[in-house]
């Protein structure tokens, strides 16, 4: 017997709150989550991203790790860290737009300006210092393991 769904929470106190969830995280989740009911359907990806509704239920089924068919937090967050680490080679590749092998400020800078990443403005110098945290070798781009590192959950 399956457990039924609770209600959706109320947008006071959806998404859940920063001290439980990485403060950006809820950001992003915010930005989905336009019904604040505290959870990111096909529909509200559709309207944000402008794609069609088969393009929306396919977001939706990669991360929806319960079955329900829509998004919670906790599976925003485990897409975004790396959840299934077999996502982990598309989101590099999403982010490599030339397919180099590398992610470089400047394609870091347009990714961030996708609206899954909150559509956010950085300078290419803030992006170089973003890519220095975590570049091992000092080439000042970030390989697949560098990636992968600046992806994995936060002990």
């Amino acid at each position: 017997r399956r457990k039924s769904q609770p209600p959706p929470v109320p947008q006071a106190t959806a998404p859940p709150a920063a001290n439980d969830h990485d403060t950006e995280l809820v950001r992003i989740f915010r930005r989905y989550d336009t019904d604040g009911d505290g959870r990111i359907s096909a529909a509200e990806i559709r309207e944000i991203w402008g794609c069609t509704d088969a393009e929306a239920q396919e977001m939706v089924a990669q991360a929806d790790s319960d079955g329900d068919g829509l998004i919670s937090i906790e599976e925003l967050a485990a897409l975004l860290k790396g959840g299934g680490s077999e996502d982990l080679p598309a989101a590099f590749a999403k982010f490599d737009e030339n397919g180099d092998g590398v992610i470089t400020p400047d394609e870091l800078r347009r990714a961030f300006l996708q609206p899954l990443l909150g559509q956010e403005k950085h300078t290419i110098e803030e992006c170089s210092r973003m890519i220095a945290a975590f570049d091992q070798d000092g080439d000042g781009v970030l390989s697949f393991d560098e990636f992968k590192a600046m992806m994995a959950p936060k002990s």
